[in-house]
């Protein structure tokens, strides 16, 4: 009886290591920087992987946000582009959110946040897509004009090597890519 249950015990430890393993070797290894492809904007960035982000953000500016009546808000922006011409688009408002500001970026009578506008997109990083919300902001300042944070890299089963660069192949969302090449 105890050599049936010792069995039983040994066996299911053995399982569940084998189905926990199984389920890490599904997760994909970021670097601190990796091209993802917007399927509906037909552009591929730069961006900068950041795990202390909540969401995704781009490069736009001049965002404003029309009031459908019986519909979706729509949001007019112009999309910095990787060459940095500006592209006019116009996309349905998913929600607007609220970004803390760091305390270098305004003065004591000002608010500690912007409000954001997001959008639905679908992003491509190394051939796999995932459809999450991203904010409009203006990177223009930033190294990378875009940023991917914690809850993407949640959808995509991502974890992040600080050490590496540029892990995934952009060339498997590549092919979509209508925005002009860029070099690493």
């Amino acid at each position: 009886m105890r050599f049936a249950l010792f069995t039983l015990l040994l066996t299911k430890a053995i399982l569940f290591t084998a189905t926990t393993q199984a389920g890490e070797s599904a997760h994909q290894i970021f670097g601190l920087s990796e091209f993802v492809y917007i399927e509906e904007l037909g552009v591929g960035y730069k961006a900068k992987i950041d795990t202390g982000a909540e969401s995704a953000s781009i490069n736009a500016i001049n965002a404003q946000v029309e009031k459908v009546k019986g519909g979706d808000d729509i949001v007019h922006f112009d999309l910095v582009l990787p060459d940095e011409t500006l592209r006019s688009v116009s996309l349905p408002l998913s929600k607007h959110i609220r970004i803390k500001r760091r305390a270098s970026d305004y003065d004591e009578d000002e608010k500690d946040y912007t409000r954001r506008p997001v959008l639905e997109l679908t992003l491509c990083i190394g051939g796999d897509s995932h459809k999450v919300e991203v904010n409009l902001a203006d990177r223009r300042q930033f190294s990378k004009p875009m940023l991917v944070g914690s809850e993407p890299l949640t959808s995509f089963k991502a974890l992040v090597d600080p050490s590496k660069k540029y892990l995934q192949d952009k060339t498997l969302c590549a092919k979509q890519d209508k925005s002009k090449g860029q070099k690493e």
